[in-house]
């Protein structure tokens, strides 16, 4: 019975484990495929087992004497052993790999889809089939408005989750290596950043918290749709819609429009592109964004309580969507 009520919220929840699943499909595709080629050079070029392979030709015509080939087999067969590049990949780097630079970082768009797709399937049949009528009269109003603010933190925990995730799958694969130092060329990649490799817990329960009051925004647009939309279809493509107009807004309006031209306060992109929530490089704009992100589903949660206050007003609401 749990499952059916919610299948929304289990349905959103694989995708953001699918997801997950193909990002480190994808990094370990991307930085260990060549592993096959390492070895059939190893065996052939450098140990001798046939100096004539294509590879070794190959690589004879770019080092033209013996010294220069020699030199690179040594160094080549040294620095890219796939084993011991593997084991020195660390917890930290490897989920900053995964979330930043594989297909993950698509959740910046989609995720709000798919939180908006479990909060109304999980509550529109409600309000769409008179079933909010049928709870009323087994419980007080505040009470089930209780019930729908239970869904909204259980649905809101699921981008905290999908991370949570990515981290542990992480961890069992370094086999718990937190000894990012011993990475060569540290500094150069592009997820390094001091502060958040030294501070990586708190940092991830910065991202965890940001993500969580995001979520709970995205619900409350969905909230909002569900109330006046018969469709299911359509109060979730409303709901999608509203979230690209408010990440406009405030983009332009309140941060390029007031912040920036009127107040005269300029770099401040990151704390006000919403869909980048999902990392940062130092812990102030990490501490800055969990600020904003509060104050936006605070306004938000203000907003909707008070769309819901009336009673006979959403259950009116609830009555025409039967019609």
């Amino acid at each position: 019975m749990k499952i059916k009520v919610y299948k929304y919220i289990i349905f959103s929840f694989l995708i953001f484990l699918f997801v997950t699943g193909i990002s480190f499909y994808q990094y370990f595709d991307k930085n260990f495929s060549y592993a096959k080629d390492y070895y059939v050079i190893k065996e052939n070029c450098y140990e001798g087992l046939n100096p004539h392979h294509e590879y070794c030709e190959e690589w004879r015509t770019v080092y033209k004497t013996e010294e220069d080939y020699n030199t690179f087999l040594e160094f080549y067969i040294e620095h890219y052993n796939p084993k011991a590049v593997f084991k020195k990949l660390d917890a930290i780097t490897l989920t900053c790999e995964i979330v930043e630079n594989t297909h993950f970082d698509l959740l910046q768009y989609f995720s709000p889809l798919l939180i908006i797709i479990a909060l109304i399937g999980t509550i529109h049949s409600d309000l769409s089939s008179g079933m909010l009528k049928n709870y009323l009269l087994r419980m007080e109003y505040k009470d089930y408005l209780k019930k729908v603010k239970k869904i909204i933190l259980k649905v809101s925990l699921l981008t905290p989750v999908a991370l949570i995730t990515v981290f542990v799958v992480s961890m069992l694969i370094t086999r718990f290596n937190f000894n990012f130092n011993s990475i060569d060329g540290l500094e150069d990649l592009a997820v390094y950043g001091k502060w958040k490799y030294s501070n990586f817990f708190l940092y991830g329960l910065g991202i965890c918290l940001i993500q969580f009051f995001m979520n709970i925004l995205y619900c409350n647009i969905a909230l909002y749709c569900c109330r006046d939309n018969k469709n299911k279809l359509v109060a979730i493509f409303m709901s999608y819609v509203i979230f690209f107009l408010v990440n406009i807004f405030i983009y332009i309006v309140v941060y390029s429009l007031i912040i920036n031209r009127i107040l005269g306060f300029h770099n401040l992109t990151d704390f006000f592109a919403i869909t980048g929530y999902w990392f940062f490089d130092d812990g102030k704009s990490c501490l800055y964004v969990i600020i904003i992100s509060f104050i936006l589903q605070a306004i938000s949660s203000i907003f909707i309580s008070k769309c819901y206050k009336n009673k006979e007003e959403v259950i009116k609401s609830s009555e025409n969507q039967i019609a």
